[in-house]
């Protein structure tokens, strides 16, 4: 059995060889970004890289999202298998950087970091598989990796499980980009990580007319900015003060002349919460607003619930063996605890409804790049943090099948 120095040593070698190869993976998946449900190119583009790893993959339907596995021996064949997550996914947002990788697509750009979730997925597997061959892990290991789409829709996560990604999984990680962080510093937080997620669309029938009379009509406007004010106002009067709820209304579309009531209007919200109870009593209360405003104004409300996602809560222990696995890769200094959950959403909760999991965020904030916030024209990450992410996987990996810590994860 080798010694801890020497695996961690090997883990940082082979990432200081393979590090130009995930710079140049990320800067073609960052040139050329796919949409949420069309991730075709991407699928085919990440099949191909892990055939040179001699990886059995495995498509998902619809040729979009895959798994492979890594199974180091035999006799782990069917036995317990972690997994590590990372999406594929971009957004409808024109790249502004002036860089050479920019992408090549008009309107589309990888603003949430996914083309380098899904590098260091890549780069855990090709790190774990030369040592592997190169006889340096210090006892078997079996990893899967899951590249999904869909993320930003929180759908693709449903998909792959639908498709059997967590079949043989007995445990699942992932990492996020965090740009609020310096490169070289993880975040972490035990329980609650982000938030449950819901999409609320409301539409509103009235009865149109002449804008000189609306006594004759009765007004889906008016009603729709009733709607939102007392939404807002029963929320904060309603929710626990000790428990956070965060509903905000991001759409709202009607009408198409200034002189004329609509007969229709629409609106889309979305409503986040980070416990069961909260999230019951919000949409209660978006219910019975629903009905107040139908009285008051006469038009029929149809509230209607659309893409969710539940909580990220993340399992202690496999916080502590990632926190275990930065120490060795990076520092202990490198770990920052995370005090609040974020009120953001990740439809990596989904798989924790069926295995434990953690999801850690990955510092890409450097001296001349990184700085810009997800979703942003102008976001980019500092590369050094996908030898920093696929080095810490690495060792996470391997301690959690170390024998003498087997009793440390549920």
């Amino acid at each position: 059995m080798r010694h801890e120095q020497d695996w961690i040593g090997c883990i940082g070698k082979h990432a200081a060889q393979l590090n130009p190869e995930w710079v140049a993976m990320r800067r073609d998946l960052h040139q050329n970004p796919e949409l949420s449900n069309h991730e075709f190119q991407t699928t085919e583009y990440l099949v191909t890289a892990f055939a040179r790893l001699g990886l059995p993959t495995h498509l998902a339907g619809e040729r979009r999202g895959l798994t492979a596995d890594l199974v180091s021996d035999a006799e782990l064949a069917g036995g317990p298998c972690i997994a590590i997550r990372g999406d594929i996914d971009a957004l409808p947002i024109h790249d502004s950087k002036l860089v050479a990788y920019r992408s090549r697509r008009n309107g589309v750009m990888h603003a949430c970091g996914h083309d380098a979730h899904a590098t260091i997925v890549f780069g855990t597997m090709q790190i774990l598989g030369a040592m592997d061959a190169a006889g340096e892990l210090p006892w078997p290991v079996s990893v899967r990796a899951i590249l999904q789409p869909s993320e930003e829709l929180a759908i693709g996560a449903q998909h792959m499980i639908h498709h059997h990604a967590l079949r043989g999984v007995h445990a699942v990680l992932a990492l996020h980009v965090d740009p609020t962080r310096l490169v070289g510093c993880i975040g972490v937080r035990k329980g609650a990580l982000a938030a449950a997620c819901d999409t609320v669309h409301l539409q509103i029938h009235g009865k149109g007319g002449h804008g000189a009379r609306p006594q004759n009509t009765n007004d889906p406007i008016d009603a729709a900015t009733h709607w939102v004010q007392s939404a807002f106002r029963r929320i904060a009067r309603t929710a626990d003060p000790h428990e956070t709820v965060v509903f905000s209304v991001g759409q709202i579309e009607a009408g198409h002349s200034a002189n004329v009531i609509p007969d229709h209007a629409r609106l889309s919200g979305s409503l986040r919460s980070l416990d069961q109870e909260s999230r019951r009593v919000a949409l209660e209360t978006l219910e019975d607003v629903c009905e107040a405003v139908e009285r008051e104004s006469g038009c029929k409300l149809e509230m209607r619930l659309g893409a969710s996602a539940p909580a990220v809560v993340n399992n202690a222990k496999l916080v502590d063996l990632m926190v275990e696995s930065t120490g060795q890769t990076l520092t202990a200094g490198a770990v920052e605890w995370i005090e609040q959950p974020s009120m953001g959403s990740e439809d990596f909760s989904y798989y924790l409804e069926h295995v434990p999991g953690a999801m850690l965020r990955l510092g890409v904030r450097g001296d001349q790049v990184g700085n810009a916030p997800l979703h942003t024209a102008a976001f980019d990450i500092d590369e050094r943090a996908l030898a920093i992410g696929s080095q810490l996987f690495a060792a996470t990996v391997i301690n959690y099948f170390d024998p003498a810590n087997q009793s440390r994860v549920d």
